[in-house]
């Protein structure tokens, strides 16, 4: 017995180290009927969800405890006066020192062996009433059998232990109490009869309580769990349905709705905005040539294309509608928007997707982009930086695609090669600008050749 008692104070502590918070299932919420165990993974959990309220239980009842176990001296010296001396030793030289001790470490132990440790301390406390039972003499004496049941029933009903332990407990204490009755030749049989049992129904007591009040605690704790996975889980599938909603299923860049949130999450920008309107040029006519599988293809590459020439998390690159793309720059001035629209059309370039049926006299995939600018200082709401957008694109296709133009919000349109003017320029400018917005064509030969035709 010795050695099983050894092994289940040395036991490591599996249940706590092996399964981290967050790992639980709805699968594991379950509770044995008999000993009241959790599974593993709902073991830790519930160690880490009670352990501070815990801990501060277990050091408060245990200092209460230890001042009523040293008031039972005064039981001692009235009836047994001639063992006063080891029951004093015993309680304040040898229990004493370890629940105190026993209280300080409580809160810097891990579960299962502060547990274990509580359980093993108890049986100490225990032992000491039977042990001055087992060592008096006389009819008196008897009466201070009942320290024993009191005892446990501080354990297991006022520290509650967790059943296991509250059965090793009792079970040990039960049986070292009966042992003692059996030792004491100089009890009447009738006595004697009562004494074990009053010991076995307060054992029997103790344990029924104990496993009331820990199934409660543990049912409860299971039904607050389950609630609080299945919120955790309708939070991932809302976020879930969140990302889909908001996700192009052909190219997996975000989808018209995100656009809208983004805009609407960016007006009244001050430090300068721009939504960038991209139309692949001639793409009928591509899907007439090549197919609509080619046609899907091909968006996806134009779609990775543009993605990867974006600032980060800082824009938003979106699908807006069959061949059209959409890019919302934020904190940007129109030198940052020329020098992205560069590296798109390069990056459009590099894919080389062959296109002949564009009857423009290019053979290879293009794109037009028009760009809504708005200066630093300058807001505009969603639905302007739209119409400037598809105005300024629409002004694109019309001067012979494959080319952008930039219109830059109360400020008048803007061409591919304008600079800013200085400050005196901007002093001598006219209310109003009337005069149309210029279009440079790209450095491409191809291009230069079709627009000169």
């Amino acid at each position: 017995m010795l050695d099983c008692i050894r092994r289940w104070l040395t036991t490591p502590e599996r249940a706590f180290t092996r399964h981290p918070r967050g790992e639980v299932a709805l699968t594991d919420l379950t509770v044995s009927p008999r000993l009241l165990r959790f599974s593993r993974p709902v073991s830790a959990r519930y160690e880490i969800d009670t352990r501070r309220e815990r801990a501060r239980h277990l050091r408060r009842t245990i200092l209460i405890g230890l001042a009523f176990h040293n008031g039972f001296s005064l039981t001692t010296w009235l009836l047994a006066p001639e063992i006063l001396p080891l029951a004093l030793g015993l309680r304040l030289g040898l229990v004493t020192p370890l629940i105190l001790l026993l209280a300080w470490a409580v809160p810097r132990m891990p579960g299962p062996r502060r547990e274990r440790m509580v359980t093993a301390t108890m049986l100490l406390v225990t032992g000491v009433p039977i042990l001055l039972f087992c060592l008096g003499q006389g009819t008196l004496s008897a009466i201070a059998f009942v320290e024993y049941p009191l005892m446990v029933v501080f354990a297991a009903l006022m520290l509650v232990l967790r059943f296991p332990h509250a059965l090793v407990l009792t079970g040990l204490s039960a049986a070292g109490a009966l042992a003692a009755i059996g030792l004491r030749g100089d009890l009447s049989p009738e006595l004697a009869l009562c004494l074990a049992f009053q010991a076995v129904t307060a054992s029997v007591f103790v344990l029924y309580g104990n496993h009331q009040i820990e199934g409660v605690r543990r049912r409860a704790y299971l039904v607050s769990l389950r609630e609080i996975l299945r919120s955790a889980g309708l939070e991932h599938d809302r976020r879930v349905l969140t990302v889909l909603s908001e996700t192009d299923a052909l190219t997996g860049l975000a989808n018209r709705r995100a656009l809208d949130t983004a805009l609407a999450a960016s007006a009244g920008e001050t430090r300068g905005t721009a939504l960038l309107m991209i139309d692949v040029d001639h793409f009928k006519r591509f899907n007439d040539a090549y197919g609509h599988p080619a046609g899907d293809a091909c968006l996806r590459r134009i779609a990775e294309a543009l993605a990867g020439q974006t600032r980060g998390g800082r824009d938003v690159v979106a699908r807006y509608g069959g061949e059209e793309f959409s890019l919302l720059m934020r904190a940007c001035d129109r030198r940052g928007v020329e020098r992205v629209v560069r590296r798109m059309n390069l990056a459009i370039a590099r894919l080389a997707i062959p296109h002949a049926d564009r009857g423009d006299g290019l053979s290879r995939i293009t794109v037009s982009v028009g760009v809504a600018l708005t200066g630093p200082g300058r807001g505009a709401g969603p639905d302007e930086l739209l119409a400037e957008a598809d105005a300024a694109l629409y002004e694109a296709k019309r001067r012979g695609r494959n080319t952008h133009v930039i219109r830059q919000i109360g400020e008048g349109d803007l061409s591919a090669r304008e600079r800013p003017p200085g400050r005196l320029t901007v002093l001598r400018r006219p209310a109003a600008r009337t005069a149309p917005p210029k279009v440079v064509p790209l450095r491409n030969p191809e291009t230069n050749t079709a627009l000169a035709r």
